[in-house]
């Protein structure tokens, strides 16, 4: 046994839980797996966090109450990745019924780690800025063909572009646009979305941010390269430093678009996108499918229908717009 599987053995042992509450005989098992939330926040013994609480209202919706019917194994890795290896594998080893997931920790999503840990166990997944075909989640969106499907919220090139739009009704003036993300994300969609950048009077520029750390040099790369605005991409990261990077673009006095309505509550200028807590409550149906006995490699991914616009006003204002 190398030192990398030890470790992970040993850390899978201290996360197994000692107690399970309203565990019964015969209840399936959820193992519920976040990429970044708190420990605290996922305590059956606290009021839930409202992506929690709009999964759990799902769930009633389809007849499941956690503690009579169903039991709910709560984890989140913190942001580690060797964390989040062996709360799957762990989770695999004792044969939960269903893995639930959501988030990405930097490039690497959370299902590509469950299936790391099990091609058994149904999984299901919720969000992921990445195009879970291109990223090997699934072999298509409408035959998954594994033991994974649930929601993306990746709309390809069209909508990246819809929302560039919006940002152009919303500045005109802009010419030089900065994308803040991944940089094999920007890539990979840069030539695609080209052309759509043209007809918008558009060039783009790479800020690159792939963890925590790198935000400050992102935005001083947009500076530098004399960006006019800033298209904020919709993966896990920047939704969870949503804080910093409006600070950031408040400093710069850059306006900047958002894929996460929680931005623009933070003081963003403008989000166009999907309702995560919709999505956490939809996300139930698949859960229940999956336990009631459907095969998950025969569930359609679902890509999100329904979207919301939001505009700060007051940091419209703040920017002369």
């Amino acid at each position: 046994m190398n030192r990398r599987t030890l470790l992970a053995s040993l850390i899978a042992a201290s996360l197994a839980p000692r107690t399970v509450f309203g565990q019964g005989p015969k209840l399936p098992i959820i193992g519920f797996v976040v990429s970044n939330s708190p420990q605290a926040e996922l305590l059956p013994s606290v009021p839930p966090g409202p992506y929690m609480r709009a999964f759990l209202a799902g769930l009633r919706e389809h007849g499941w109450e956690e503690g009579r019917n169903v039991v709910i194994e709560r984890h989140t890795a913190e942001g580690q990745l060797e964390r989040a290896q062996a709360i799957f594998a762990g989770l695999a080893s004792r044969k939960v019924n269903l893995i639930y997931t959501t988030g990405s920790l930097g490039a690497v999503q959370m299902p590509t780690l469950a299936l790391q840990a099990t091609r058994t166990i149904p999984i299901v997944f919720v969000g992921g800025g990445q195009d879970p075909v291109a990223g090997g989640i699934v072999k298509s969106l409408s035959r998954p063909g594994g033991n994974a499907t649930g929601l993306t919220v990746n709309m390809g090139f069209d909508f990246s572009l819809k929302r560039l739009e919006l940002l152009k009704q919303i500045a005109p003036h802009i010419k030089r646009i900065a994308f803040l993300g991944f940089r094999d994300e920007f890539e990979r969609n840069i030539q695609s979305v080209r052309d759509g950048l043209a007809r918008l009077g558009l060039v783009s520029v790479l800020a690159v941010a792939e963890k925590e750390e790198d935000y400050d040099q992102a935005f001083a790369t947009a500076a530098r390269e004399r960006a006019d605005a800033v298209f904020v991409s919709n993966v896990t990261l920047n939704r969870l430093h949503a804080g910093r990077i409006v600070a950031l673009a408040a400093r710069y006095k850059l306006p900047a678009e958002y894929f996460f309505r929680e931005s623009v509550k933070a003081g963003g200028l403008a989000a166009y996108g999907v309702d995560l807590f919709d999505l956490a409550r939809r996300s139930a149906g698949y859960v229940d499918r999956v336990l009631r006995g459907a095969n998950p490699a025969e569930l359609p991914v679902e890509q999100p229908s329904k979207f919301t616009l939001a505009i700060n006003l007051k940091t419209a204002r703040a920017l002369g717009l």
